[in-house]
């Protein structure tokens, strides 16, 4: 992971910074580099959050059965999901990569306090001072982003 500029990131809006973090990114190229990234993350939980349509919801809902999860509508077509894990399955990995591809958004955030809702007002809420870091996808799953302590 390299530092980048909060001025060359295209989805910033879906994101609320503290103004004094650091956002670092990698280039993904395929499903495959961004299961590798998230295989080389150290976490016990990782979170799943996805804002995708109504036609991927059922998608998700089969890809996660027998873990909990949550669903919420956020406009007619417009759903929010979130999924808590301790580890994740290539084929999760690839399909929330192609839910990113695609443009719907996917945010990661690992060891997520317990009852704290991270996503407010249609968008990922700031990180609190508790060690989790938050990871999303640049447009079209050109690269990931991550905000919070590295290891």
């Amino acid at each position: 992971m390299e530092k980048t500029s909060i001025s060359s990131i295209g989805n910033l809006g879906m994101i609320e910074l503290k103004p004094d973090q650091n956002v670092k990114s990698c280039e993904l190229g395929d499903a495959e580099s961004f299961y590798r990234f998230w295989q080389g993350l150290v976490y016990e939980r990782i979170m799943i959050q996805v804002i995708t349509t109504g036609s991927f919801i059922e998608d998700l809902s089969e890809y996660f059965e027998g873990y909990a999860y949550k669903v919420t509508k956020l406009a007619k077509r417009e759903f929010h999901f979130q999924c808590v894990l301790h580890d994740a399955d290539r084929d999760i990995a690839g399909f929330l990569f192609l839910l990113a591809s695609i443009n719907d958004d996917v945010f990661l955030i690992t060891d997520p306090q317990p009852d704290k809702s991270y996503f407010s007002e249609g968008k990922l809420q700031r990180l609190t001072d508790s060690g989790e870091r938050i990871m999303w996808f640049e447009y079209d799953a050109v690269d990931i982003y991550m905000v919070g302590d590295e290891s």
